[in-house]
């Protein structure tokens, strides 16, 4: 069986970017899904020496040139995290990767580098002159796609319109029938206000933005329902009734995702021209070094990316 070729970057040094990719390295179900394409310094990765012998992996090493510091934010790791990102994607554009699998990187080490990007998935589209494209988090079948992400919660209901909403659920939609061939995926819209706004009583965003882009869905032919409380939906889609809910902020996605299934949260980038996962937590800075990290979402994130590859491998 062809194994896709899946480009893995290290993420930021000062993390537990490094751990999780060499206790993923070492994992034989990573091995047989694909083959792993290491980008970062491979002396911070544990464990490597060891998955080289005993697997071989094809890696491009740039070295972290200054003193690192496990847990520390800072201007250094944050360049190195970025031009890790810009050698996969050359990778990319050569074919010789498929699929992009990030550890996590800092954003605060990224704004002391000075690049101008608040995460992966704004500057993954950036660099692919990616216009249209969404964060999309799933853990096994619980699947959901934010129409807004890291904003304040304050700013959500000004920043939710009925394109964006629009435009989020088609990208779901197009997702799931050509990554997963689902032929009518089944969508849950999410309300933004508690009881899907209670008729206008708690909020109007539900009557104004949300309602008629559901309207506006299914007279395109998307199967979309909604708006429904977010606490409803959730428990729809854990009952089946949903193949991926579209929720309106992050902590709506997430809080349900790290509740239900944590150790198998996978962050996909949908929209851009290739398949990109990621682990779907920080850098956990608190833990870096101590070789304490869980690598099963790392793990997840690699397998998950491999499924991919190999769907659109078989549709071609």
């Amino acid at each position: 069986m062809y194994k896709p070729i899946v480009a893995i970057t290290i993420g930021d040094p000062a993390g537990i970017g490094p751990e999780i990719t060499g206790k993923a390295l070492l994992t034989k179900a990573v091995h047989a899904a694909c083959i792993p394409f290491v980008i970062g310094d491979i002396s911070l990765i544990p464990g490597f020496g060891s998955a080289q012998k005993k697997f071989g992996c094809p890696f491009v090493n740039i070295p972290f040139l200054k003193r690192l510091r496990y847990g520390l934010s800072s201007r250094d790791t944050g360049r190195a995290s970025y031009e890790y990102i810009i050698s996969s994607l050359e990778l990319i554009g050569k074919k010789k990767a498929y699929a992009l699998v990030t550890a996590p990187i800092c954003k605060e080490s990224i704004h002391l580098a000075k690049i101008n990007f608040p995460g992966h998935t704004e500057l993954l589209a950036a660099h692919t002159h990616t216009k249209n494209f969404a964060m999309m988090m799933a853990a096994g079948n619980f699947r959901t796609i934010m129409v807004t992400r890291h904003i304040p919660v304050s700013s959500v209901g000004k920043t939710i319109t009925v394109n964006r909403i629009v435009e989020t659920a088609s990208l779901a939609d197009g997702f799931l029938k050509a990554r997963l061939g689902i032929r009518s995926p089944r969508i849950g819209i999410c309300a933004l206000n508690p009881h899907g706004g209670e008729a206008g009583l708690i909020g109007k965003e539900e009557i104004n933005i949300i309602l008629p882009a559901v309207k506006k869905l299914s007279a395109s032919g998307i199967h979309a329902q909604g708006p429904i409380p977010a606490d409803s939906a959730w428990k729809e889609h854990s009952a089946g009734k949903f193949d991926m809910l579209i929720t309106m902020y992050h902590d709506q996605a997430m809080i349900p995702l790290k509740c239900l299934a944590p150790e198998k949260i996978v962050n996909i980038t949908v929209g851009l021209p290739f398949i990109r996962t990621s682990p779907g937590h920080g850098t956990a800075f608190n833990i870096a070094g101590k070789n304490k990290a869980d690598p099963r979402p790392m793990i997840e994130a690699i397998l998950c990316a491999a499924r991919f590859s190999q769907v659109r491998l078989a549709r071609q």
